[in-house]
């Protein structure tokens, strides 16, 4: 789960089974374990603006190599006081263990971050996913991440990262997200949001989050995903 540049999260790059619970995806920074079909294409955009007027737009490709792995392709832009900063990566994810026949999932996820404008590497993570469902019928899951990242900035740092998400569904196609992450050195962040199930392979997001510490720093996200 790659931890966000801004005070906003640029979420990692997320496989998507057909729109379900299992799977949570899009802007929320908590992964789960389930990839993209084989042969099949999982396409992600999404905006975020801070309460401060700072932005961000994201479009992700995720295309499943196999039953148990994917690859992706993510590229976002976000603006910071005018200034616009890119940056572009590329990921992997493999299900280590599938929930529906071993009763949890366990996957491993990494990836590799840079800036197109400098050609300069910026960030490598890797972590492992892991999902629980609840009450045995697919319609809650919790899910936990613990990775590790190497974020190239003033500090040049490796980090510790984790975070615990939820997800059920209130009713049929509209369910809830809710999730707190961070690393050993940041301030944790909460972000919660809803989503509601356009068509069997599409879903549109709305979320909100915040610093736990710092509860003047929010932001909103809106987002739209589809397998084909």
């Amino acid at each position: 789960m790659r931890q966000p540049s801004m005070r906003f999260p640029v979420a990692c790059l997320l496989g998507l089974a057909p729109m379900t619970v299992s799977a949570a995806g899009g802007h929320f920074v908590v992964d789960d374990t389930v990839v993209a079909g084989p042969g099949n294409v999982v396409a992600e955009v999404w905006y975020s603006r801070q309460s401060s007027g700072n932005d961000e737009r994201v479009a992700v490709l995720n295309y499943g190599l196999h039953s148990r792995g994917e690859i992706g392709l993510e590229a976002g832009r976000e603006r910071q006081e005018g200034v616009d900063d890119d940056l572009v990566g590329l990921t992997s994810k493999w299900t280590l263990a599938e929930y529906a026949a071993e009763g949890i999932g366990v996957a491993v996820a990494g990836g590799v971050f840079a800036d197109p404008d400098t050609d300069r590497f910026q960030e490598a993570e890797v972590f492992f996913p892991v999902a629980v469902p609840l009450g045995g019928n697919d319609r809650a899951m919790f899910r936990y991440n613990l990775g590790w990242s190497h974020q190239r900035d003033a500090d040049d740092r490796d980090v510790l990262t984790w975070g615990f998400g939820a997800e059920a569904e209130l009713v049929p196609r509209v369910s809830a997200i809710v999730e707190i992450y961070g690393d050993q050195r940041d301030s944790t962040e909460i972000q919660t949001g809803v989503r509601l199930d356009l068509a069997d392979l599409a879903a549109l997001d709305v979320g909100y989050g915040r610093e736990r510490r710092d509860r003047g720093t929010s932001w909103w996200t809106v987002g739209l995903a589809a397998e084909f």
